[in-house]
Parts: C-alpha cells; sequence; structure tokens
C-alpha cells in the first residue's frame, strides 16, 4: 500500500484571527480529522473555525477538500472557487477545481482549470494527468468505444515503460523474485477513506501489483516510483506488511525519484523525497507515524524485513523486534 501524505491538508497552519479570535486550534483538529478520513467531522470543524472567521480563505479550500472526499462535488467547487478568489494563481487548487468539474460531468470547464495550472506549472504531473483524462473523458461522451480503445493502449505502452524503468533502477536480479506477478492498472483498496495509489496482494499461484486506474496517463517516472514501492513489497513473497516495510520501499522510491524524475512534479513523490533529502531518518520517523496512525496495530516488523535470522516472526508484534532500533538492520537497495 502506498500513501505517505494522503493529500497536502496542511496549507496554511499560521494562526488566524477574527478580532482577539485564535482559531489555530480548530484547524489544526480539522486538519487531523481530515488527514485520519473523518471528512464529516473535518468538514464541522472547518464550518465553525469558518464562522469565527470568514476572512481566512485557506478555510475554503480546506472545506472544498472535505466536500470532495465526501462527494459533495457542487459544494467543493464553490469552496474552491472562494479561495481561488484570492488565490488565482494557486495550482494545485485549480487542479482541485477541475476534479470537482470533472466529477459532475462539467468537461469543458474542468479542462479550463487543468489548462490554467498547466500554464503555471508545466512539470505538474497531476495537471497533465487530469487534462489527458479529461480529454478521454470528453470522447467517452460522442465516441465511447474509440475512446474506451485508445485509453487502454495508453494505459499498455506507459505501464509498459514505467516498469522497463523500474527493473534498470532496481536490476533485474533483484525484479527476477516478481517474473510471475500481474502488474495492472486498476481498482485499489481503500485506507483512512482513501484509495491507495498502488499496492501489492499476495496471491496464489502469484500475486498482484496494481496501480490505481486513475494514474493511467501519470508519466512513466511517476508510475514506476511506485512499482519500485511495490516492488519492495512483493520481494518478500509474503502477505504482510510492516512499519520497517513501508519505510524500506518509501526509501527506494524516494532515492527513484531523486534519480529519474527529470523535474516532474508529483505532489506525493516530491514530498517523500524531499523528506529523504532532509535525511533518512525524516522520512523514515514520517513513515511510521503516518502508518501507525492509520493502523495502531500495524506490527513493526514483518518476514523479510528485517530477515527473518534477525527475529521470530508472528503476525502480532514482536515485542523483541519492535524494542530494536530500525536503524541497525540493513536497507534495501
Amino acid at each position: 500500500m502506498i500513501k505517505l501524505s494522503p493529500v497536502n491538508y496542511n496549507i496554511n497552519l499560521n494562526k488566524s484571527f477574527c478580532g482577539n479570535e485564535d482559531i489555530s486550534d480548530l484547524v489544526a483538529k480539522g486538519d487531523k480529522a481530515l488527514n485520519e478520513g473523518k471528512f464529516s467531522d473535518a468538514l464541522k470543524i472547518y464550518q465553525e473555525a469558518n464562522g469565527k472567521n470568514p476572512q481566512n480563505y485557506d478555510l475554503y479550500r480546506k472545506m472544498g477538500k472535505a466536500n470532495f472526499q465526501l462527494k459533495d462535488y457542487k459544494s467543493a467547487e464553490d469552496n474552491f472557487n472562494i479561495f481561488l478568489e484570492k488565490n488565482p494563481d494557486n495550482a494545485e487548487c485549480l487542479i482541485d477545481l477541475g476534479e470537482a468539474q470533472r466529477m459532475r460531468g462539467l468537461y469543458t470547464k474542468a479542462l479550463s482549470n487543468f489548462e490554467s495550472a498547466l500554464e503555471l506549472e508545466p512539470d505538474n504531473d497531476l495537471a497533465k494527468r487530469s487534462l489527458l483524462e479529461t480529454q478521454n473523458n470528453i470522447l467517452s461522451v460522442y465516441a465511447p468505444e474509440r475512446a474506451y480503445k485508445e485509453k487502454m493502449e495508453y494505459a499498455r505502452k506507459n505501464l509498459k515503460e514505467a516498469l522497463n524503468m523500474a527493473v534498470k533502477f532496481m536490476g533485474a536480479d533483484y525484479m527476477k523474485a516478481l517474473k510471475d506477478v500481474n502488474i495492472m492498472f486498476g481498482k485499489t483498496a481503500s485506507m483512512s477513506g482513501t484509495a491507495n495509489i498502488a499496492q501489492y496482494e499476495k496471491k496464489e499461484p502469484v500475486g498482484d501489483i496494481t496501480v490505481s486506474d486513475s494514474y493511467i496517463y501519470a508519466s512513466p517516472q511517476v508510475i514506476a516510483a511506485y512499482l519500485v514501492h511495490e516492488s519492495v513489497h512483493g520481494h518478500d513473497n509474503d502477505a504482510y506488511t510492516s512499519v520497517r516495510e513501508e519505510q524500506d520501499a518509501y526509501e527506494v522510491a524516494a532515492k527513484f525519484w531523486i534519480k529519474n524524475s527529470k523535474g516532474v512534479k508529483d505532489p506525493e513523490m516530491d514530498y517523500a523525497s524531499g523528506l529523504y533529502k532532509k535525511s533518512p531518518s525524516a522520512l523514515r520517523q514520517r513513515v511510521a507515524q503516518i502508518y501507525t496512525m492509520r493502523d495502531p496495530d500495524i506490527a513493526m516488523t514483518s518476514p523479510n524485513h528485517p530477515p527473518k535470522k534477525l527475529f521470530n516472526f508472528n503476525k502480532a508484534i514482536s515485542s523483541s523486534a519492535a524494542s530494536q532500533s530500525l536503524q541497525q538492520y540493513d536497507v534495501i537497495a
């Protein structure tokens, strides 16, 4: 599973005042609820804060994000538009607005906002893939069979290029362990209300690595970064994950991104690689924080993280393994 920073919800954590009233605690509480997938709670908290200080325009974007997750796309669109009145050059919110409009079938409006975002940030991969997806949505209205065929052809070509990049980075010998794994675009499971970008599932006789079909139009290096991440999970040949395994997978993906992004901007990989550049321990700490927040029962280690000879594995958290410093084990890659 992969999703280090579900969405960059912490747009502005500076204190906001209405007279002498400080709403920063409310904003932080709302951000926490949003990151935990408690979207209704987050919306109510943001609305309370908005009532105290309607001039805090960051709140409109936050409310819009909660609306979007609750599938109230019209309200999301309204709130994003209010935010953009004061922040017209915010590419990320233009993309958010476009996605809300696309979900409502307002493809022409969505296309315009994705184009505006790309004018501001030509290397923004989220804007690019959203634009291509919307163009295919428009085609599907008039020629659904042609739209489907073109999308599948794009998916096959893109996935093949991404896989070649992943194999080149990880090494053919390493990737031999995944020779029988199915690699595909498709629907992925959700965690805290947010779909995984990619996931590995251990199945018999083979396993699956699935990249979210919302990434079909992503740049190949974006897809490859997630294939690299999932190859760490698949290489174990077991059905378990752990904090340690996620840390290793993110570290390898960050290394790949630093070497291969070539100027492409992706919010998740930029965030992970930025933490890694700050220090590997900063990335590992953030991964541990996110995954223990999402699953308080997640094990610190799993069968091959660290190698079996270093501990006796069971499905519950091993007290001896959990008490050891993660830094004493070798990092994959």
